[in-house]
């Protein structure tokens, strides 16, 4: 039988004693980035945290997305405003420019050609979906309406983003974008918020996913559980997200490219399972919970839960990313000698 790669746990250490450190992303490249305290940081290998730039005039930020060169995306923060910026690898931070009218911004999505996905927002509290180009440089993306919100989730390897826009009557619906920024409604059936684009075009949202064409794929359950949210989609097409048993527990599943589901159950004893990333190979990372207890999980292919271990001092509790090659995963703990929640990073063996 063929012996399954386990994971060694390394905390992530904070850059001051005694704070709080959160992890966001992480690449390949074995950089993970976030915040300590409220530094935006990131870590090597060892856990080892150094502190990147903040823009005079600002308090602190965080370090949202890597891509596999190293470049950094983020926001600045000074009270309620915020400021789009990214980071190169040597940790120069650079402001992203914003419409002339925009009051604050963020950026939370970064692809490896180096394009950028977030919003600003406008007097009267009016949010709109941005993308930066490689240089910088602002895209803004089409809204149904003129002057109407839009909100954009995921960016693939080609500039495509999926998202949610209003409608002439107000209520949100499912869109893309392509590459030049121009928006399209994503056809019957259709949900509130597209949440997830591959390279190839496919969209997922809850419930549903479209091809480059538009044709739609439900994702069900049948009589196992009812169809709740997407979260993540490979470029192969499978998809993963949550459902609600017929006794009205939480269980984390992953579709197939044709739609058909797997239960991705808890650890024994454990009554619910949440997924939230996976990786090419199909490794999906999430928690499983009973009672008062959640633990940081991993699934292969068979769908088996693996717990993921604790590093010394902390107790893990959830895996939220991990890397495209299935090398890395992050998460979060919490460390009761300090009374605060410290990152994760889980290695393969």
């Amino acid at each position: 039988m063929l012996e399954r790669p386990g994971y060694t746990a390394i905390d992530l250490r904070p850059l001051a004693g005694g704070e709080g450190t959160s992890a966001y992303s992480v690449s390949d490249t074995e950089f993970v980035v976030g915040e300590s305290g409220s530094t935006p940081a990131r870590w090597n290998r060892e856990g080892d945290p150094s502190a990147l730039a903040v823009l005079d005039g600002y308090s602190g930020g965080r370090a949202c997305d890597v891509n596999k060169t190293g470049v950094i995306a983020g926001i600045l923060h000074d009270g309620e405003q915020l400021r789009p910026v990214r980071w190169d690898p040597a940790g120069a931070v650079e402001r992203l420019e914003m419409p002339a009218d925009a009051v604050s911004g963020a950026v939370n999505r970064i692809n490896d050609r180096g394009s950028m996905l977030g919003g600003v927002m406008e007097p009267g509290y009016r949010w709109h979906a941005i993308r930066w180009t490689p240089e910088g440089h602002l895209v803004e993306l089409e809204p149904l309406t003129a002057g109407g919100e839009t909100q954009a989730h995921d960016l693939n390897e080609l500039d495509e983003v999926a998202g949610t826009a209003k409608d002439d009557s107000g209520v949100r619906t499912a869109v893309r974008w392509n590459r030049s920024g121009e928006i399209s409604r994503l056809p019957s059936p259709r949900r509130a918020t597209a949440c997830c684009v591959n390279d190839q075009g496919v969209v997922a949202a809850d419930g549903v996913s479209w091809n480059r064409d538009g044709q739609a794929t439900l994702l069900a359950g049948g009589q196992a559980f009812r169809a709740g949210q997407t979260l993540r989609l490979t470029n192969d097409g499978a998809t993963i997200g949550w459902g609600a048993t017929t006794d009205g527990q939480q269980i984390g599943v992953r579709w197939d490219r044709s739609g058909e589901p797997t239960v991705l159950p808890p650890l024994p004893s454990d009554t619910s399972s949440t997924c939230f990333d996976i990786d090419d190979a199909g490794v999906v990372v999430g928690e499983s919970a009973g009672g008062t207890t959640v633990r940081p999980v991993w699934w292969d292919e068979d769908a088996t839960p693996r717990r993921l271990p604790s590093p010394a001092g902390l107790d893990a509790i959830v895996a939220q990313h991990v890397t495209m090659s299935g090398n890395i995963i992050i998460g979060y703990g919490y460390d009761p000698a300090e009374a605060v929640y410290r990152g994760i990073a889980w290695y393969r063996s």
